[in-house]
């Protein structure tokens, strides 16, 4: 392990060595992958749909104040296993003739699973054209990481996918999930730059809510709110 271990926001994210995160791939997260690639469709759908505005508008104000969505990220997942909190988040794009959504952007939070007894911090985009790198799945990844007004850290992320119409994701290594939950703050701001380039920028909101909501998950109380 890297010596450098950073805390930020008590989300302890270490520098992790190529295999720190083996067995945690996107196979691990299918319904996850399935949330995302429904949501993507919906944002798509939503952006362009005129057979009715006024649902439109009210979908697309949704998806650029952003919201969260709790589930076992595991079909057949044990009570308590594979509790993810994603929070989902689009920019505004102005265009002529309505306002419509760009750089969709999901951060998800995991407690362990399987053979993986750490947490996971996780972003990923929602659109497919994204500034997000086309590597191979489980291949480790070098990139800064922003949260808050904290100071960056340059750190190991594994790079994962969990099937061809799902996007990508780079995922950080949290040595416990009590390091994760201890953190969570309410408003939290992340930003991940790869090779000088900013690939996910995001900011969430009712982080406390949605900590409690994954403190209920992992004592086997389900996925869903």
């Amino acid at each position: 392990m890297i010596r450098n271990m950073m805390l930020a926001a008590g989300l302890s994210l270490a520098g992790v060595p190529c295999g720190a995160a083996s067995g945690v791939d996107g196979a691990s997260f299918d319904v996850l992958g399935s949330m995302m690639e429904t949501r993507r469709a919906e944002i798509n759908s939503g952006d362009i749909l005129e057979s009715n505005k006024e649902e439109a508008i009210r979908y697309r104000e949704k998806v650029i104040a952003g919201w969260w969505e709790f589930m076992q990220a595991r079909s057949g997942a044990r009570p308590g296993e594979y509790c993810a909190a994603s929070f989902l988040r689009g920019k505004r794009v102005k265009r002529e003739r309505v306002d419509g959504i760009s750089d969709g952007m999901v951060v998800t939070l995991f407690g362990p699973g399987g053979g993986y007894g750490g947490a996971l911090l996780g972003f990923s985009p929602l659109g497919s054209e994204h500034a997000f790198p086309r590597l191979g799945n489980g291949t480790p990844v070098r990139v800064t990481l922003k949260q808050g007004n904290l100071q960056p850290a340059t750190l190991n992320a594994i790079y994962t996918t969990a099937g061809a119409k799902v996007p990508p994701m780079l995922l950080f290594a949290v040595p416990s999930i009590e390091a994760l939950l201890s953190g969570m703050r309410d408003d939290w701001h992340f930003e991940v730059i790869y090779q000088g380039t900013s690939i996910a920028d995001i900011a969430w909101h009712d982080g406390l809510k949605a900590r409690d909501e994954l403190k209920r998950c992992l004592a086997g109380g389900g996925g869903h709110g």
